[in-house]
C-alpha cells in the first residue's frame, strides 16, 4: 500500500474543506469540531456534490435537498430511506494526514 498525503496537520482548522480526487473518485476532506473526515463528495440520495453542504456541529446538510446526515455515524437523520454517507479511513503519518492506496 502507498501512503498519499492530503494535508499538513498545521493547515487544518474547524471549517476546513478540500476536494480530493483519488482513483477516479471525488472525495471531500473536512474538519469540524476538531474531527477530520474524508467522505465521498456526493449525497447518497441523488449524488449532489457535498462540497457546499452546510455543517452545524455533527450535522452535514445536503445543499440540494436538505437531507441531514450525522458526521458521527453517516446516517441520514431526516430521510430514513436514504443510504448513509461513505467515509474513507484517514492515516496520520508524521505531520501529515492522508490515505493508504492499494
Amino acid at each position: 500500500m502507498a501512503y498519499i498525503a492530503l494535508v499538513r496537520l498545521h493547515e487544518l482548522y474547524d471549517g476546513y474543506r478540500q476536494l480530493v480526487r483519488l482513483g477516479g473518485r471525488e472525495l471531500l476532506l473536512l474538519q469540524e469540531q476538531g474531527r477530520v473526515y474524508l467522505l465521498a463528495n456526493q449525497c447518497p440520495h441523488r449524488q449532489a456534490p457535498l462540497s457546499r453542504a452546510s455543517v452545524a456541529g455533527d450535522l452535514l446538510r445536503c445543499p440540494a435537498h436538505g437531507i441531514e446526515f450525522s458526521l458521527g455515524s453517516g446516517r441520514a437523520l431526516n430521510a430514513p430511506d436514504c443510504p448513509g454517507l461513505t467515509f474513507y479511513p484517514l492515516v496520520y503519518e508524521g505531520n501529515t494526514l492522508g490515505i493508504e492506496q492499494p
